[in-house]
């Protein structure tokens, strides 16, 4: 604003100056006015400058007044950001050590739960330890007394076995004295009943059959060389091996048989007891005459049943008629009783059937028991006897024995 005036001022004394307006007393009077001015001017100035110094030294203090307090404000805002920052951390502290404190409790808890449990399981097991050691001592004791009930009753059935096996043999004494003193009776009886004429007719019949029987081993032993030789030649080692026991167990029957004498032997005082009837003829026997063919049969079912195995396990074909035994028909026979022809008949009936039934391993007429690999390289097992018995039914429609 000062500056303006001056301005102003000067530009009017210039304007003055040019029209002639002014003199120089004039102009030195206006000079000293406006030197008046400047310095009036300036004393303003100096005041202003002074009044404006005040006010701002006033506005500096109030800014550093305001200063200080933003200042407090901010170290207060501070502060308490640091007291909520304490506050906070140590809430967190206090947090983490509870929970820390939970943990352990709960740790220890877990711990002394485990205890218990652990506890309880060790007097679970030495509760069910007793238990199995009562159960164990009991079962021990039970078995111990079923042990001495045992051996009282094994003592008490061996006691009573023994006097059964007394009793069984003084039965079997008397029923033994009983056998004989009826077997005499019988043979005084058979003596009284048969008549002379037939009992020598027996007579000469059985020196017939004695005398052919004789021969037919004789010339039985010449077949066994050529059969011995055709087995081999075949290689039908388990047909070789039954052969060989056949003509062994043959011979051993033929030596341990005694015949009996004449006067002795019941058979010629037996009178007829049977009637069977073959080839469209009836013929009557006595009943040892019938338990020689009832042998042949039984003998002849057993024999084929052998034979069957053998060819079976050699692979050969099924072949009983020209099977050695078949021809033969004469095992345990010893030119006794009955004609060799008709004990060949029945011999031959019984092997038959044996023999399909041993070959095809489907036993129809008898019963087998025993391991089939009884011959093996020629050796016979005899520990291990095999039997096969014919069926009783079988057995009485083969021979259809009538009985007076």
């Amino acid at each position: 604003m000062r500056l303006h005036r001056t301005a102003v001022l000067a530009g009017a004394l210039g304007l003055a100056f040019a029209g002639g307006a002014f003199s120089p007393d004039t102009w030195a009077r206006q000079n000293d006015a406006q030197q008046q001015d400047k310095h009036h001017d300036k004393g303003k100035s100096d005041k202003a400058k002074a009044d404006k110094g005040k006010s701002s030294d006033k506005g500096h203090a109030q800014k550093q007044r305001e200063d200080h307090g933003k200042a407090q404000a901010d170290r207060a805002r501070h502060e308490a950001q640091r007291r909520d920052e304490q506050v906070r951390r140590d809430g967190e502290r206090r947090n983490e050590q509870a929970r820390r404190d939970a943990e352990r409790r709960n740790d220890q808890a877990r711990r002394d739960a485990e205890r218990r449990d652990d506890a309880r399981r060790a007097d679970a097991r030495r509760d069910a330890d007793r238990r199995e050691a009562a159960l164990r001592a009991d079962a021990r004791r039970d078995a111990e007394r079923r042990a001495d009930a045992r051996r009282d009753a094994q003592r008490r059935d061996a006691h009573v076995e023994r006097e059964n096996v007394y009793r069984e043999a003084q039965r079997r004494a008397e029923a033994e004295r009983a056998a004989d003193r009826r077997n005499d009776a019988r043979r005084n009886a058979e003596r009284r009943r048969v008549s002379e004429q037939e009992r020598q007719r027996r007579y000469s019949m059985q020196r017939q059959r004695d005398a052919e029987y004789q021969r037919y081993l004789s010339a039985r032993r010449a077949a066994e060389q050529q059969r011995i030789a055709a087995l081999r030649a075949e290689r039908r080692a388990q047909q070789y091996a039954y052969q060989q026991w056949y003509w062994r167990e043959q011979n051993a029957l033929r030596s341990r048989w005694s015949a009996p004498r004449y006067a002795n032997d019941p058979y010629y005082y037996a009178p007829v007891s049977y009637r069977y009837a073959r080839d469209g003829r009836y013929y009557d026997i006595n009943r040892y005459q019938a338990d020689l063919l009832r042998q042949a049969v039984r003998y002849g079912y057993e024999m084929g049943a052998r034979a069957g195995i053998a060819d079976r396990r050699d692979g050969w074909r099924s072949d009983w008629r020209n099977n050695y035994a078949y021809q033969d028909a004469s095992y345990g026979y010893n030119g006794y009783y009955v004609d060799r022809r008709e004990y060949n008949h029945y011999f031959r009936e019984g092997f038959r059937r044996g023999y399909q039934d041993a070959y095809r391993n489907d036993y129809r007429y008898g019963t087998y028991s025993g391991r089939d690999d009884y011959y093996n390289n020629g050796n016979y097992y005899g520990s291990n006897d095999p039997v096969a018995v014919i069926l009783t039914s079988v057995l009485q429609s083969i021979l259809g024995f009538q009985q007076y």
